[in-house]
């Protein structure tokens, strides 16, 4: 059975005809602004051919031919990241807010977590997971990139470790695993991947996340589902199986558009079909916990030991935690011990008898107090040389065009090079 087939379950044949034809057509490309580092009237200046998004603010469709912006100095900064147009739609519908404590499930490679992330406002606290360790590290090095200071970044089964986060989270994105019928426009692989079998294989799974992350959810807490999967079964079918279990749980109407394809029989979800919405596709339904939601108190933990450099680069205010040697800043403190934990939230310094500052502090702080350096200083930064300094001995921030791009420690009248040596590349 391919994948025609299969959708004839619930679609019709002109709608699974447009469809396939969509599929062997171009991908679409998007990215989104990251505000505090670049404004969309600037960014819109300087590439005046992107197309907004049709609901997402700072969000941006755009042509690969004429822009490249994977290999843009402004990506390596931070300035935005780069998603697929349809997934953008999860964090959207879900809007989490300054105040929420969020749980990304299945989050790497992180893009709906650095969406939440930006309509928190850097605010709050998402716990962003993935059970496979080398996905998870990936994820913490592109949130490190975006210098997002409220993501605490997990490798956790949560098979085991959700007893101890019940009724723990205001807002949970369960972006499961799935068959991936979505992504054939992009990778091969993932067409010559699928088949029946591992439809129903990840439906065993979803219906098993789904579970863990509902007792995970505040009462009155929302919890996005969503997929990257065309399949009936993953899709409606879970959610169907679900409420049949759950029939307290409060579907969320999602609002009218002619580009959201709708099921009869769970017409409050929407599909992203590529042949309507401009992206690869996606399953997305919301649903409430009964009860009334009750938000956490800001709490934040104090460090007096390192005080002065809390106040050199403005953190005072926020949780300032040293976790297994290495010292952390968080919008605000959660207990994260039943956790495997990469990152809690901004990485400060590794606690030795001399500290270097960390890369991902100079992605998070302002560029107003850095150091400006010219185009052939940039180039030879970001391709790991050191240059000339009149600057006094001590570690400074340097930015090239308002962005800041990373550390360097003027030693003797030499800036000594402290951007990190995986991103090391020529700019020509």
């Amino acid at each position: 059975m391919n994948l025609g087939e299969s959708l004839g379950n619930y679609l019709s044949k002109e709608e699974i005809a447009s469809l396939e034809k969509a599929l062997n057509g171009e991908p679409v490309h998007a990215l989104l602004l990251n505000p505090e580092k670049l404004t969309d009237s600037d960014f819109v200046a300087a590439y005046p051919h992107v197309r907004k998004h049709p609901f997402v603010d700072h969000a941006y469709l755009y042509n690969k031919e004429e822009y490249q912006f994977g290999q843009n100095l402004l990506y390596d900064d931070g300035a935005y990241s780069i998603q697929d147009p349809a997934a953008m739609m999860v964090p959207y519908f879900l809007a989490p807010t300054p105040d929420d404590i969020v749980l990304d499930m299945c989050a790497a490679p992180g893009g709906k977590t650095i969406g939440a992330s930006i309509a928190m406002e850097n605010k709050g606290t998402i716990i962003a997971n993935d059970i496979s360790y080398p996905r998870a590290k990936d994820m913490s090095q592109n949130i490190e990139r975006m210098g997002r200071g409220n993501i605490i970044v997990t490798s956790t089964d949560f098979v085991f470790a959700y007893v101890n986060f019940l009724n723990a989270f205001d807002k949970i994105i369960l972006d499961a695993p799935c068959s991936g019928s979505a992504m054939f426009r992009k990778n091969e692989e993932a067409e010559r991947d699928w088949n029946p079998s591992k439809v129903k294989s990840c439906v065993k799974r979803q219906l098993e996340l789904l579970e863990l992350s509902y007792a995970m959810l505040k009462e009155g807490g929302t919890l996005a589902y969503s997929t990257c999967s065309f399949s009936y079964e993953e899709d409606d079918g879970v959610i169907l199986d679900f409420k049949a279990k759950h029939p307290e749980i409060e579907l969320v109407s999602l609002p009218e558009d002619p580009s959201f394809y709708r099921t009869k029989e769970l017409p409050k979800a929407v599909h992203l079909f590529p042949n309507h919405f401009e992206g690869e596709g996606q399953f997305i339904c919301l649903f409430k916990k009964p009860g009334i939601l009750t938000k956490n108190s800001h709490e934040v933990i104090a460090n007096n030991q390192y005080k002065d450099f809390i106040a050199q680069y403005g953190l005072t205010g926020r949780s300032n935690e040293i976790l297994r040697g290495k010292f952390y800043s968080l919008y605000q403190h959660f207990d994260a011990s039943h956790l495997n934990i990469l990152r809690y939230g901004v990485k400060l310094f590794e606690v030795r008898e001399i500290f270097i500052p960390d890369h991902h502090l100079s992605h998070f702080v302002s560029s107003k107090g850095s150091i400006a350096i010219n185009e052939k200083e940039m180039k030879a930064y970001i391709h790991g040389d050191t240059f000339p300094s009149s600057l006094p001995d001590g570690f400074y921030i340097v930015s090239y065009d308002h962005q800041n791009l990373g550390f360097i420690k003027v030693t003797q009248g030499i800036a000594k090079n402290h951007y990190p040596k995986g991103l090391r590349r020529e700019i020509k």
